[in-house]
């Protein structure tokens, strides 16, 4: 699907990895519009206030969409939180509580917004030789399949996405909507902006080559292409520089 003249929306895309995918959208010819809490919104996109643990906030936010741009043919279900903390201690059971807020944003609300969207998406007219009607890209992560000490509740959420990745395509493939996604490793984004240099630089020497973090731009570009290639559907693609993360690191929980 070319994205120039389509309608995208974008969840946490007023910053990381997400506000990478509203501007190169844009610039590809898109209308976008990103779907977020608050924050300072990418230049010439639009913006829609959305909590995505909230299923009526959801449904709000993609009636609106449609309002303003008549149909959505891309979705970027990117918006995720972070969360840290062991199971179990010798002090106590781990924080559950804090579990369950990782689930509701990072799952429940990408499988929210995937559902709202997908539904829309079924209404568009088929589009170019293979009569699409629509593409949804997961954000996952390398903890989809290596979830280090103290990220279980993170790694439960995305190792989700990235099954639900294939359930989801094959869902959705009789309506001609296609759905893949991007495991990023360790990227440049705000959700790791406050990590010690010295911890930063011990993760980037898990990856092969090139031994940095990764940005929004290298996200977006992978999210291009699938995007735009037709036959890629149910895929994730890494994109980590060849990292395959340790157990554990010294800067442990434990």
């Amino acid at each position: 699907m070319d994205p120039a003249g389509k309608v995208a929306l974008v969840s946490g895309g007023n910053s990381g990895l997400g506000e990478g995918a509203v501007k190169h959208l844009l610039a590809a010819g898109a209308s976008v519009v990103s779907l977020d809490l608050g924050g300072d919104v990418p230049a010439g996109a639009d913006f829609v206030q959305c909590d995505v643990s909230d299923e009526a906030s959801v449904a709000a936010a993609v009636s609106s969409a449609i309002e303003r741009h008549g149909r959505i043919d891309i979705l970027i279900n990117n918006a995720g939180v972070g969360g840290i903390g062991t199971i179990a201690s010798a002090e106590g059971p781990g924080d559950i509580a804090d579990f369950r807020r990782v689930i509701g944003v990072n799952l429940i609300g990408a499988a929210t917004l995937a559902a709202h969207a997908g539904h829309a998406m079924t209404r568009n007219e088929p589009l170019g030789p293979d009569g699409e009607r629509g593409v949804i890209v997961n954000t996952c992560s390398i903890a989809s399949y290596e979830g280090q000490e103290g990220m279980g509740a993170y790694t439960a959420t995305k190792s989700a996405l990235l099954a639900l990745t294939l359930v989801w395509a094959r869902d959705l493939a009789k309506f001609a909507i296609r759905v893949n996604g991007v495991a990023p490793g360790f990227m440049a984004t705000p959700m790791v902006a406050m990590l010690p240099p010295p911890f930063v630089e011990e993760l980037l020497k898990g990856n092969e080559f090139p031994k940095r973090a990764g940005t929004a731009e290298d996200y977006a570009a992978v999210v291009d292409f699938l995007i735009r290639t037709p036959l890629i559907n149910g895929e994730v693609i890494r994109l980590d520089g060849g990292a395959r993360p340790p157990a554990r690191t010294t800067w442990s929980t434990s």
